[in-house]
Parts: structure tokens; sequence; C-alpha cells
């Protein structure tokens, strides 16, 4: 029988896996502080083992930045000038261990120098869980899994605590891709000091007959100087005709409203 080890990295939010001994539940997914120069603050993580079996948990930093598809670009601590690595503890311990079913609170500490470059708006970093003991899978044709689970808590620091955020639309396009898929493309740019997340809702008219399709939200997040490309495939099931794409985004804690429209021949 094949033995096989499996590393899941998951950015934030929660994991488990149906008959393994492996799975770490970790809440919040974010965490934000808004602290001045030589400021310090304290948050609470939870991490919970949803498991039958002890996990020996393992707590570890990086950097990260978002790719134009929204992705993570994860990197070593320090290397982004953004970086608010060295500015963290986690305490009492970046070891510990979780009994089955049990759940630790650890505590995040954020200190942040007395001088600092206050001219990068937003500074973050990522807190990993890692579990340090595989545990046991099987996949679907019984192979023998050994499968390490690593959760990320993603770490936001700026000095503005009020909510400045603003975005631009910057194009709008459709065309084919790889597959033939036809495609709509909508790009973002953050054009503010401060994180700034959001939600894009589309709706397909058909000019033809006057009907309105409304397709699925699709959330996102961004950092200040971002650029955001956030395509939608068109369902098949769209009959050759005129159509108008609406991209509605909303954003911000006062939900911002703007509307792009886009004019489609299929």
């Amino acid at each position: 029988m094949r033995n096989l080890l499996l590393l899941v990295l998951v950015a934030f939010g929660s994991l488990t896996m149906a008959n393994a001994q492996a799975g770490i539940a970790v809440t919040p997914g974010r965490m934000y502080y808004n602290l001045s120069e030589g400021a310090n603050g304290k948050q609470l993580i939870k991490v919970t083992n949803p498991t039958e079996a002890k996990l020996e948990i393992g707590v570890s930093f990086s950097d990260w930045s978002y790719l134009h598809n929204g992705n993570n670009n994860i990197q070593d601590p320090g290397t982004l000038t953004n970086s608010c690595a060295d500015w963290l503890q986690v305490l009492p311990e970046t070891y510990f261990i979780l009994e089955p079913g049990e759940t630790k609170e650890i505590e995040v500490l954020m200190e942040v120098p007395e001088q600092v470059n206050k001219e990068i708006p937003v500074r973050t970093s990522m807190i990993f869980f890692t579990q340090l003991n595989p545990g046991k899978a099987s996949d679907q044709e019984g192979a023998s899994i050994q499968v390490t689970v690593r959760m990320g808590v993603k770490i936001y620091h700026s000095f503005h605590a009020e909510d400045l955020g603003e975005l631009e639309i910057v194009d709008f396009k459709n065309y084919k891709d790889k597959a033939e898929h036809k495609v709509v493309e909508v790009s973002l740019k953050n054009t503010s000091d401060i994180w700034v997340s959001g939600n894009i809702s589309w709706e397909i008219f058909n000019k033809d007959n006057g009907t309105t399709k409304t397709l699925e939200k699709q959330e996102f997040h961004t950092l200040p100087d971002d650029l955001r490309n956030i395509k939608q495939i068109l369902p098949e099931s769209l009959e050759s005709g005129a159509y108008t794409v609406s991209a509605i985004l909303t954003y911000g804690d006062s939900d911002t409203i703007k509307i792009a429209e886009l004019d489609v021949s299929l």
C-alpha cells in the first residue's frame, strides 16, 4: 500500500479532514491593529483541535502580499518592505500541545517602534500554526496518507483608525480564456492608504428579450496601491445575442457602491 505525505496549506479560516487525525481550526482569520508609534496592543486567537488525536502545534511568522488575481504571495519574514513580522510576539510560547477537542487562546502582542516610517500606510504579516505531528488519512484508492496542516492568520496594521478606503475601476473587458470560456474581467485599484474589502455582484442583461441573470457574488480584499483583476466566466447557457454585463462593486464599512457596464456580443 502506498504511503504518502501531504502538506495542506490554508491561508486563513479552518480546516478539518474526515476520518483523519489531522486538522486545526483557527479563529479569527484576520486581525487588524490601529496603533500609533511606540504603542502596543493585544488580541486573541483561538486554536482548536477538532480531531480525536493529540496535536503538536508550532507557531511561525511570514510576510505576505496580494497578487493581481487575489492569491497570496508568501515570503520569509522581514522580506517585504511593508512587513510587521518583527513587531509581533505570540504568547505564552511558539510551541504547544492540543488534546482532542481542546481549545487554547493564543495572545498576539504587537509593539510598534517609536521610530517608524509612516510613509508605509499598511503593514502586514502572517502567523502560521503548523501541525508538527502528521496525522493519518487515506485517499479514495485506500492509500495511506500522512497529513500535516498549516493554518495562517493575516495580520494588518495601520496608523489610520477611520475608514478612508477608496477603490477605482480602471478596466473592464471580455475575452476567451485558454479553455475557450467566455470571460469578463474587471480591474480595481486601491487608491487609498488603508486596506479595502468588498464584494462584486454580476448582472447580465439580455438586450434582445429584456431578461436579467444574476451571478454569484465574489469577495475580494486589497491593500494600498493593489491592482486586483477579478474575472467571471459567463454561463454557457447564454444564447447568442447582445448583452450588457454589469459589475456592481460594494466595499468599505459604509458599503460604497460603484457600477461598471460592458456591452458584450455572444
